[in-house]
């Protein structure tokens, strides 16, 4: 068509039919290159785009302080997007078109393809979007918008398609450079001469970088204007928008690169490693790699000195973990790419590998688990391994540090003996035993360094041997050091969730099509942990039937150990209808020092986090919530009226119970930090129960009715509304916020809607009918019965008992849905009453042997807490027990329990790590453990790695799997049970 011929109309018209796009999506290239290069050649139409640069206009006068800024900014957006345009144009017209027009050829046009793929067209899109760039800054003085080109510029289809395979393909480009210069010096000659001629000397690599790069540029970018951009500005809204589109089109990018490399590498690890019955078994099956490391393994004697290290590089692939010798072919340049190739050392089934970690003692395996692990024995191949017992790492550390603990008692005990002493001797006084005590001090300190320094980076591995001659297993012990802290903490953590994964209630766990309706399996998949019961029918008063509408349950449920368990159940007056978790305020000094007396401090409990709940009967109590194995309740008190407690909202300011008579109650604390029982004062919202409770950037959000109402927390008047939904009858029952945005359920009716929280505008729809009945038979009436915005998902509890997770941003965004929803195959036998995010706080007190001061107390990073997103802001100092409290009632299947997300999150408080360390087998532990040593032993610059999952629990009655036969549920399977889901956090 571009030709003005009827042939070149009717070959575009035929390849628009074909294709549907001109830009054909593929996650991999094509085995055949020259077909599949030469076929998308001829179906791409080339158009030369001519336009005006985007040049801004000279600062007019009397602009306010934020219009400047953003004017600056916006010259870095146009300055940033000239400068990568010119790189594109670079890569074509430097590098490209010479090398297609040089003779001798020294790149084939198949290779030439290879290497500049997709380039041309990434050029195209944004020679497009500076055609609306410029327009837009043309007029910036009048419009002063920018987020909505964003928007109309990058959420098109063909801007994924060519950058997906544009970085799909990258490696395989920069694979064909590499070896081109290692066989063709007058390449790299080529090379060498274009860099010399650029005034900017970069070279064709870091140019082919650019693509890659561009979206976090952009997104920082947004950002910072975001950051400039008052709330009711009319950008406001289109860059948050923009931040959504480009946060979604990255994550899509991502999750395409991570397909692609995941194919490739596995390939590559089965060329590289020179052994054919292994590399059989790589290349079948849906086998990936997860990661791989370089280490150091070491082999320590039996003084915990180190015999021997060697380099070793370990793969961890989805079910495999191999060991292996880097070497390296020689090369004949020194410029040249080095062939890598590996000597498998080892290779074991992934569920048969323990980490294990010192606990005093000296049995190294004495505290491990041993799966009795499904991974096809044929993968259990061992080479070179021979077992030893020796003590390995810092075995003999912690034997050193228990009798210089020993001496130094006896020391203290010889200093006692000394003053009694009556007569006077040379080196024999108490100014020498002060010197003994000292110095064992320091030598005590110096070895918890020590031992810091050498867990830190150490990971030591048990795995099963050949079997000895009577048939019995064996295992052997290997040692690796990683290059730093961080690596060992993200490998130990990949571990884990690698194992979760393999376990067999994960492998068919969510229910998930693709856009070409074919059943996938995504890595973000939430995976279960495990789902155990929370009531104990045992006693009298709790029996089904007896007390349903009368007593209700409280289950304290703890994660410190391998898998979660009841650790204590109770009961309360009245049925539970609602939870939320209050932080502990943050202890001021001189209060520290005057509050002595331990039952004054227990019946205030002004620094500690509670639990407040809220029942049936219209009491509320306040519970201390790290108290353990022991429910300690310190307030009991009723609403107005004694009216039922709906919902509860807690902030800094106040506590806000929702009542069943449309009102919102608001406490306040008195001076010794407890809750004065008689409300502050009672919003009048209207006739209809008050469902659910929200704080959103210091208002109120309150639902009544079909109707949302935003109270000041300071003046407690309305101050906007939002009418939900246009039908009448349709009543709000749950809400969720995230970022900028909110998502609504209501009673009937299984759709959710989202509003922006700034301008109350609606944005989206969401139907969750059609993806619970594509796995449920029969067509049964659905609801939402709970809801959570929780790392990217919004996960969905419904009436029929399974959990829905739809993928939202984690970036300041809108929190709109960005893809297809998830249906989980383990599901409750009644609704879904509540799904909470359980976060794992880090106690800043250390255990009794090692001792801080009050300076190291103040110079840990807060940063380094895992606080949850949802709820309010983390304790000071929580106890040292880790535990999540589920409120729980016992009334009919039918009854729903408004405990959801609307009401805070509940939130685990972390114990105190000691010298004495557990063993890592845990799916759990990188949320509930401490990994970083004292801020005494931390190097400069040093950082905690961040945790690569979270945990999710949901509650309800009994637990059962979908896809299996239907079959009764028994009296057993309506006890009221948890399941505890963790979300992997890739890319985070």
């Amino acid at each position: 068509a571009k030709e003005g011929t009827k042939d070149g109309l009717e070959k575009t018209k035929a390849a628009v039919k074909r294709g549907g796009s001109f830009i054909r999506t593929r996650s991999l290239v094509s085995q055949d290159h020259r077909c599949y290069f030469e076929e998308e050649q001829n179906l791409f139409i080339d158009v030369d785009c001519k336009h005006p640069e985007a040049v801004l206009t000279p600062m007019p006068e009397g602009l306010s302080q934020q219009q400047v800024v953003r004017r600056y900014i916006l010259g870095s957006i146009v300055e940033s997007e000239k400068n990568y345009v010119d790189a594109l144009r670079r890569i074509l017209e430097q590098y490209e078109k010479p090398l297609s027009e040089m003779e001798p050829r020294l790149l084939s046009d198949r290779k030439l393809r290879m290497v500049f793929y997709r380039v041309k067209e990434i050029l195209q899109c944004h020679s497009m979007f500076q055609i609306a760039l410029a327009s837009r800054v043309s007029e910036w003085d009048v419009v002063e918008t920018i987020g909505d080109v964003f928007v109309a510029s990058f959420s098109k289809s063909m801007v994924l398609d060519a950058y997906s395979e544009y970085v799909n393909n990258f490696s395989t480009a920069v694979a064909v450079l590499k070896k081109t210069c290692a066989t063709k010096p007058a390449f790299l000659e080529f090379l060498k001469l274009s860099q010399d001629s650029s005034p900017d000397r970069v070279t064709l690599h870091s140019l082919m970088m650019r693509p890659i790069q561009r979206f976090p540029q952009f997104i920082l970018l947004l950002q910072d204007m975001l950051k400039n951009t008052a709330k009711g500005h009319p950008d406001r809204l289109p860059l948050q928008m923009a931040l959504t589109e480009l946060e979604t089109l990255a994550e899509k990018l991502n999750e395409r690169k991570r397909d692609a490399d995941q194919r490739c590498e596995i390939k590559q690890i089965a060329k590289a490693i020179n052994e054919r019955y292994l590399n059989k078994l790589l290349s079948s099956g849906n086998r990936y790699l997860v990661r791989s490391d370089d280490v150091i393994e070491t082999v320590y004697n039996d003084r915990g000195e180190i015999v021997k290290t060697k380099q070793r590089r370990i793969f961890m692939l989805n079910d495999v973990l191999m060991c292996a010798t880097a070497s390296s072919r020689n090369s004949h340049e020194s410029h040249a790419v080095m062939s890598q190739r590996y000597l498998l050392k080892w290779s074991v089934p992934l569920g048969h590998v323990d980490v294990i970690q010192y606990n005093g003692g000296s049995g190294a395996g004495e505290h491990c688990r041993h799966h009795a692990a499904h991974s096809p024995e044929s993968l259990a191949v061992v080479a070179n391994a021979k077992p030893h017992k020796v003590y390995m790492g810092p075995g003999q550390l912690y034997q050193d540090l228990q009798n210089l603990l020993h001496d130094l008692n006896v020391v203290g005990q010889i200093s006692q003996l000394i003053g009694n002493l009556r007569g006077s001797y040379q080196n024999l006084n108490q100014s020498v035993a002060h010197d003994w005590t000292s110095g064992l001090q320091r030598l005590i300190l110096r070895k918890e360094d020590a031992i810091r320094a050498a867990d830190r980076c150490r990971i030591q591995l048990q795995l099963p041997g050949k079997q000895d001659k009577s048939g019995r297993p064996t295992f052997f012990t290997a040692v690796f050091n990683t290059l730093t802290p961080a690596i060992k903490e993200s490998w130990v953590s990949s571990l884990q969730m690698a194992k979760l994964a393999l376990e067999e209630e994960n492998h068919m766990g969510w229910f998930c099509v693709d856009d070409d309706g074919n059943l996938a399996k995504k890595e973000t998949h939430p995976l279960l942990v495990g789902h155990m019961p929370v009531m104990v029918a045992k006693q009298p008063e709790f029996k089904i039937g007896s007390c349903s509408n009368q007593m209700g349950q409280v289950a304290i449920v703890s994660f410190q150990g391998s898998n979660p368990k009841v650790i204590e159940c109770f009961n309360v007056e009245s049925r539970i209808l609602c939870m939320v978790y209050i932080p502990a305020e943050e202890s001021k000094p001189q209060e520290t020092t005057e509050t002595k007396d331990p039952e004054a401090t227990a019946s205030r409990a002004p620094h500690v986090p509670t639990i407040c709940l809220g029942t049936e009967e219209g009491s509320i109590s306040i519970y201390k919530s790290s108290q353990g194995c022991k429910k300690v309740r310190l307030q009991h008190f009723y609403a107005p009226d004694k009216s039922t407690v709906m919902s509860l909202a807690c902030s800094p300011q106040g506590l806000y119970a929702g009542l069943v008579n449309g009102s919102v109650a608001s406490y306040t604390k008195a001076p010794d930090g407890s809750w004065n029982s008689e409300p502050q004062q009672v919003i009048k919202l209207g006739v209809l129960p008050v469902r659910s409770l929200l704080l959103v950037e210091g208002a109120l959000w309150a639902a009544s009715g079909g109707q949302v109402f935003m109270a000041s927390v300071e003046t407690h008047t309305i101050e906007n509304q939002l009418e939900a939904h246009q039908d009448e009858g349709m009543v709000i029952s749950h809400m969720a916020v995230a970022g900028v945005g909110i998502w609504i359920a209501f009673t009937s009716g299984s759709t959710l809607r989202l509003f922006h929280t700034e301008t109350l505008k609606h944005l989206q729809d969401v139907n969750i009918d059609a993806p619970v009945h594509s796995m449920l038979p029969g067509h049964q009436r659905l609801s939402v019965t709970s809801l959570l915005v929780c790392h990217g998902l919004l996960m969905v509890g419904t009436s029929l008992g399974v959990v829905v997770a739809l993928p939202v941003p984690r970036l300041q965004g809108i929190p709109k849905v960005t893809g297809r929803g998830m249906v989980s195959y383990h599901a409750h036998n009644g609704p879904v009453k509540f799904i909470v995010s359980a976060t794992a706080f880090q106690n800043k007190d250390r255990a009794r042997d090692s001792p801080r001061s009050g300076s190291e107390l103040q110079d840990e990073d807060p940063k380094d807490l895992l606080c949850s997103e949802e709820g309010p802001s983390c304790p000071g100092q929580p106890d040292t027990y880790t535990s999540v409290w589920l409120g729980d009632s016992l009334g009919l299947p039918t009854q729903k329990n408004d405990l959801s997300s609307s009401s805070g999150s509940l939130n685990l408080s972390h114990g105190s790590s000691s010298l004495e360390h557990r063993s890592v087998d845990s799916s759990l532990c990188d949320l509930l453990r401490d990994p970083s040593a004292s801020p005494r032993s931390r190097p400069q610059g040093s950082r905690r790695a961040r945790a690569s999952s979270a945990l999710v629990v949901c509650g309800g009655q009994g637990h059962r799997r979908v896809h299996r036969k239907a079959r009764q549920p028994s009296q057993e399977d309506l006890v009221s049970s948890v399941m505890v889901w963790q979300i992997p956090l890739l890319g985070m």
